[in-house]
Parts: C-alpha cells; sequence; structure tokens
C-alpha cells in the first residue's frame, strides 16, 4: 500500500469502533469518504480540470462501496470543489473563494474575542507581509533595464508598470476623498487589496480578499468613529507612506509603515 492508500485510509478507518463499539452510520462513512477524496486531491496536487480516479477505483482504494463514493463525490459537487458529469470522471473545478469567505466570515463573526480583534489577529500579520513582497517587486522591477518594468523575483515575469499607475491613482483618489466620510472607506478597501494583488501572492491575496466584508464594516465604523471624534487624517497619513514606500520599492520601509498603520487601526479601536 502506497503513502496515499495510508493517507485515505486514515480517513475511513473509524476509532470510534474500536474505542466505543458503536456501528459506523452511513453517513459517517460518507463523511470520511468526503475528507479521503480531499486528502487524494491534497496528496496529487489535482488542480482544476484534472480528473479523479472512477468511482470503482476510489471505491476500492479506500474500502468502502461504490454508493459511498458516490455520497462523498456528491457532497464535493455542492460544495464546489469538484464538478461530477455523466459519463465521465469527477473532476476538480477551479478555486472558489466563495467557500474560504464564509468560513472565515463566520469565523470572525463566531469568535470567543471580540469580532473586530479576531480580524485584526488575522489581517495584520498578512497586510505586513503584502505590503513587503509589493515593495520587492517594484524593487526588482526598477532593477532591470527593460522599458516594460518587469519583475522575476517570484520565479513569473510580472508587469509591474499597471500596478504601478493603479497605486498611483489610487493615492491621488485618496488625498482627494479625505473628506467624504462614505467613500474613503471604499478607497481604502480597494487600497489594502490592490497592495494584495501587487504582492504576486495568489494565496496571501485570497486571504485578505475573503475577509473583505467584515473589513469593510470595520472600515466604515472607525471611519464614524473618527468623524466624531474629529481624528480623520491620521490613517490617511499612514496611507501615503505606505503607498509611497512600494511605489519606491523599499521593502522595509513599506513593511514598517503598514505594521505601524495595522497597530494604530486596532489601538484606536479601544481607546475610549
Amino acid at each position: 500500500m502506497d503513502d496515499l492508500d495510508a493517507t485515505a485510509r486514515k480517513h475511513i478507518a473509524s476509532p470510534t469502533l474500536e474505542d466505543s463499539g458503536e456501528r459506523l452510520e452511513r453517513g459517517s462513512l460518507a463523511d470520511r469518504a468526503r475528507a479521503a477524496v480531499l486528502g487524494l486531491i491534497d496528496e496529487q496536487g489535482l488542480s482544476a480540470g484534472d480528473p479523479l480516479p472512477a468511482t470503482g477505483a476510489l471505491a476500492e482504494r479506500f474500502g468502502v462501496s461504490r454508493t459511498v463514493v458516490r455520497e462523498a463525490l456528491s457532497a464535493l459537487a455542492a460544495l464546489g470543489i469538484i464538478e461530477v458529469s455523466n459519463g465521465r470522471s469527477a473532476a476538480v473545478r477551479e478555486l472558489d473563494p466563495s467557500l474560504v469567505r464564509f468560513y472565515l466570515s463566520r469565523a470572525i463573526r463566531e469568535s470567543r474575542d471580540d469580532g473586530f480583534t479576531t480580524l485584526m489577529d488575522l489581517r495584520g500579520p498578512l497586510e505586513v507581509r503584502a505590503a513587503r513582497r509589493a515593495a520587492e517587486r517594484f524593487a526588482s522591477a526598477d532593477g532591470r533595464s527593460d522599458d516594460a518594468g518587469r519583475s522575476a523575483a517570484d520565479g513569473h515575469v510580472v508587469e509591474t508598470a499597471p500596478g504601478r499607475e493603479r497605486l498611483t491613482e489610487l493615492r491621488n483618489r485618496l488625498d482627494a476623498a479625505l473628506a467624504d466620510s462614505a467613500l474613503y472607506p471604499q478607497l481604502d478597501l480597494q487600497l489594502h487589496q490592490e497592495i494584495a494583488l501587487l504582492s504576486g501572492n495568489r494565496a496571501l491575496h485570497g486571504l485578505l480578499e475573503a475577509v473583505s466584508v467584515p473589513l469593510f464594516h470595520a472600515m466604515q465604523e472607525v471611519r464614524a468613529a473618527r468623524d466624531l471624534q474629529g481624528l480623520v487624517g491620521a490613517e490617511h497619513v499612514d496611507h501615503l507612506r505606505i503607498i509611497d514606500a512600494i511605489l519606491a520599492g523599499d521593502p522595509d520601509a513599506a513593511s514598517a509603515a503598514m505594521e505601524h498603520h495595522m497597530r494604530a487601526v486596532e489601538a484606536f479601536t479601544v481607546t475610549p
């Protein structure tokens, strides 16, 4: 039995049979089969469009019936992880960010701490890393002599000139919208999403994108509190420092400015 079979069977094996003597119900077995299929996708590094083994092959691999495997595949199809077509093996689907978004939004909402603290615990380190990576990519592009502004720092050829234009435009729009309590939080969110995109890290960008709904609500609440206390402006200075450091290709300054901004936002919300 290869390592993958061992991993799959680990999901199927029921410790409750030995530990408690309880009969394994079909639903429970199907749940374990579903977990085993997920493990198979992960272990084999399957990507969108890649086929899974046939139902019979999965049943034999996992040591369960074809019916159990079909139930597991149907559940994964309902979640948007795979797609099942008549006459063909199930195949992996494109990543669906709504699944991660739903999970993280619910986890933040139901956290033991207040939702904002949980959000900042998750968001803070990712934002700092995103700012550093974005600045590194600009620095790498600036070090090349070609006019395209290409960066190969992460192993891919990436156009940075359009990102520079978008970031510069956002800087100007934030400047003009500082007094607009409705528009500024929207641009604030757009800025942080743009920085995550410029990081070139798809997973990092996806995680920050997944918390965009609770993040936007938090930005609106913080802005409302700043309006009431007459403290509008400090966050804008932070934004400009972050943008300027990224555009200058200064990773240390960019990450330091973002870390200062994250701490300032969190500290502001707990100030009486």
